[in-house]
């Protein structure tokens, strides 16, 4: 009889709070939509497309039910994102800059990349721009030649020893058998992947427990969604405020810090390095100046919209 009547309280308390919510949307004259948002790619720990979960896919979801709004993920080739986008087929895009698209609303900035040049501390390589890459053994993402920029471009073409692949998790294999001397990626994906090598077997302790540098010779890269609507434009604005405010953020960050950390030993991390959702300050080993052009994440987003399929 005790159980029955908590749950029946319980029961009533989940219906007012549901109640409450629907109330608190009529009045503030919010209209709750189901959104179909374009993702051209699947880059761990931002987009996770086996489980169609992922930081920056999560970030999307709870920055829009604030408004009562649900999300469907539809995973498609880049340019057709920014087709179906433009033909109204899609009611968002995320990862894109503002110009990139015509005709629709631009976001605040909602993530932030940092592609570096990462080595092991053991060899003590003097990288402080992306010049010091010419005479080094260097493995980076696919198609980085063509999206970290136009000296980077000319660097690795004149370098016999620069090559790329696909398959990111290849990159954290090679630099931490000391096959090459630098990896050419963003620090998240690579420490994402650098766990699951220790959650496969993949590496063995010692080589995992290498320390690294992370020669941020590239800046960071500032990312924002776009919208068809203005109104929808808005209430992710305003989600994304309330998830800064209301310690939403700071759980979301923490959760994908765990899935990018190696731990030792409870009380001994393996290095790690901050996740950032939204621009901030970010710790490093190594920070050398460069004045080189705007960055790419991983292979993901080119430096301008491409011709649709």
């Amino acid at each position: 009889m005790v159980a029955r009547r908590h749950a029946n309280k319980l029961g009533r308390r989940s219906a007012r709070r549901g109640l409450a919510l629907s109330l608190g949307l009529m009045l503030s004259g919010t209209h709750a939509d189901e959104l179909t948002i374009g993702v051209s790619f699947s880059i761990p720990p931002y987009v996770i497309q086996e489980n169609n979960t992922g930081l920056e896919l999560e970030l999307l979801n709870m920055a829009l039910a604030a408004s009562g709004h649900r999300v469907n993920i539809t995973y498609l080739p880049l340019a057709r994102t920014f087709h179906e986008l433009r033909e109204g087929k899609l009611d968002g895009i995320i990862n894109v800059h503002e110009g990139m698209v015509d005709k629709v609303f631009y976001s605040d900035v909602a993530i932030v990349f940092q592609n570096c040049a990462i080595s092991l501390a053991k060899n003590q390589l003097k990288i402080e721009s992306i010049r010091d890459l010419k005479d080094k053994r260097i493995v980076a993402f696919q198609r980085a030649s063509v999206l970290l920029g136009p000296e980077f471009s000319q660097v690795v073409t004149a370098n016999d020893e620069y090559s790329e692949v696909a398959r990111q998790q290849l990159q954290v294999y090679m630099l931490m058998k000391d096959r090459v001397d630098a990896v050419v990626m963003d620090r998240h994906i690579f420490n994402y992947y650098r766990k699951q090598a220790l959650l496969q077997n993949a590496l063995n302790a010692a080589e995992l427990q290498q320390s690294l540098v992370y020669h941020e010779i590239f800046p960071p890269t500032e990312y924002r969604f776009a919208f068809q609507s203005e109104r929808i434009r808005d209430d992710f604005n305003r989600g994304l405020k309330q998830l800064k405010s209301d310690g939403s953020w700071q759980q979301l960050h923490e959760k994908y810090q765990d899935d990018m950390t190696l731990v030792s030993n409870p009380t001994k991390p393996y290095d790690a390095a901050p996740l950032s959702l939204l621009p901030k300050p970010m710790e490093h080993e190594e920070t050398p100046t460069s004045d080189t052009q705007e960055s790419q994440p991983g292979a993901a987003i080119p430096p301008s919209e491409p011709e649709p399929e």
